[in-house]
């Protein structure tokens, strides 16, 4: 294998993952160009090598990060067990309230950046969700006949405690576990 792939590879790595530390921390707007080379120690060139623009880098890097939560949502177990893992998985893949990084597409001017952005949500976290919601329904676990509005609740609430694990003094895990058992049971004690 060519040595100038790997390092393509390594570069192209570099930038997804410093581009998604600075757009959770700065969101789209405040993520400028320059200060990604800097932080990734490459030039302009080397980005827009990989990267047609600063739009495009935003898609491609949330595609990247979104990339796999299908897989995690679609694994057997039991429904509780699952739930658990998607917030876990959430709870460990983002610093900053996913829903910043969402609104952000409003800054967004190519079409196909934003359906891209749209298509790699719903095909990577929501759509999976939404599945594993409606059997959910179907198999009389989970009440309600809306299998959307149960994911966006779910989301919702693991959204409201992204970056909170170490004020809670929980890992992720037992976070996770927390906050599936108050999805599935609710507050009220029996």
């Amino acid at each position: 294998m060519d040595d100038n792939l790997i390092l393509d590879h390594e570069n192209a790595e570099r930038i997804l993952n410093e581009g998604w530390k600075l757009f959770q921390q700065k969101g789209y707007r405040g993520v400028t160009i320059d200060e990604l080379c800097l932080n990734c120690g490459l030039s302009k060139p080397t980005v827009y090598y990989y990267f047609q623009d600063k739009e495009n880098l935003f898609l491609q890097v949330l595609k990247y990060k979104l990339h796999g939560f299908h897989g995690v949502i679609e694994q057997p177990g039991p429904l509780a067990e699952r739930l658990q893992r998607v917030a876990a998985n959430i709870l460990e893949s983002f610093d900053h309230e996913y829903t910043t990084l969402l609104r952000d597409r409003e800054f967004l001017k190519k079409p196909e950046n934003l359906l891209g952005i749209r298509d790699a949500f719903r095909g990577e976290m929501f759509g999976p969700l939404a599945s594993l919601m409606q059997s959910g329904i179907q198999q009389g676990e989970l009440e309600g006949d809306d299998a959307d509005v149960l994911t966006l609740v779910f989301l919702g609430i693991i959204n409201n405690f992204i970056g909170k694990q170490a004020d809670m003094k929980m890992d992720n895990a037992a976070l996770a576990e927390k906050l599936t058992t108050y999805f599935l049971k609710g507050v009220r004690k029996s």
